[in-house]
């Protein structure tokens, strides 16, 4: 059974890692705590002005006669290693202690989830480490049942329904739906209800029920307080609506030591839908092939 997690959550923009051991964080490191403060933060500037930027930092020019450029941060390609570094050094602990590996492997940001998950198969492997992949949206889920369950304000209920969302952009969510139940913190229990999958907003809104939790990060503005008034749902609050790696790494233990095992050669990210990019080009090549025709 696992006793210490090096765990990873790529799933946005802001990475972190964390070390648990038996469900208990020994610490959580994060990209913003990472960097610098002193660091400069995505700016427009004169393009002309070359004076040398921290490590992993880049700069991007405008093709346009304004001259301008854009500098961008590091990236989980640049960060993620030096940050698994850093989260072991500060734990006084080496590869060779890990017992389990967990990563976020989706959904959430394409290219981060990459890292992420390539990052964690390749320590898994090169240290013949067990290693599991943990669905974002599950995770979230997990998190609010902690919350929920272990609160101090009266008795807690026997079990709750919990909506998860994601913002997937272009006016969509990732969205799942859980069912959580425990007699106790240590017996918490997640049941898929729905699916992880893409969804409209109204169609989502139109599926709350009452007292359903809705928790994650991508809380559509179209939410509104007078709506979740009118529907009679619950949202968790802002500070612990975001994945973390302390969360992810918890919810492994937990189904490692239930017995979920997953091979490091087969763990890939879930996207729930192609990519911009892969969109694009599917696009292209169906415009060129209508052409040859």
């Amino acid at each position: 059974m696992a006793s210490l997690t090096l765990a990873i959550d790529s799933s946005s923009t802001v990475l972190s890692v964390a070390i648990v051991d038996n469900a208990q964080s020994v610490l959580e490191l994060d990209s913003i705590q990472f960097l610098n403060q002193s660091n400069p933060q995505p700016t427009r500037a004169n393009a002309g002005d070359d004076d040398a930027l921290p490590h992993g930092f880049v700069r991007k020019r405008s093709k346009g006669k304004g001259k301008t450029s854009r500098i961008f941060p590091p990236g989980a390609s640049t960060l993620l290693a030096p940050m698994i570094k850093a989260a072991l050094d500060q734990a006084g602990i080496n590869f060779g202690d890990i017992d389990l590996i967990a990563a976020t492997k989706g959904p959430g940001s394409f290219t981060s989830l990459r890292v992420g998950v390539v990052t964690a198969k390749t320590i898994a492997y090169a240290t013949d480490t067990p290693i599991l992949g943990i669905n974002t949206l599950e995770a979230l889920a997990f998190g609010a049942a902690e919350l929920s369950f272990g609160s101090n304000s009266g008795a807690p209920p026997d079990q709750l329904k919990i909506r998860p969302v994601i913002n997937a952009q272009r006016g969509q969510l990732f969205s799942s739906y859980y069912q959580a139940f425990s007699d106790d913190q240590s017996s918490l229990q997640l049941e898929e209800i729905s699916s992880s999958q893409v969804t409209e907003f109204e169609n989502w809104a139109s599926s709350i029920s009452t007292d359903d939790i809705i928790t994650g990060p991508g809380i559509p503005d179209a939410l509104t307080p007078e709506i979740i008034a009118q529907l009679g749902c619950k949202l968790m609050n802002q500070e612990n609506r975001n994945c973390s790696a302390s969360l992810v790494g918890r919810l492994a233990e937990k189904k490692h030591i239930a017995g979920e095992r997953e091979s490091h050669w087969k763990l890939e990210p879930i996207y729930f839908r192609p990519s911009t990019a892969e969109e694009t080009f599917d696009r292209k090549q169906a415009e060129k092939n209508n052409r040859s025709v």
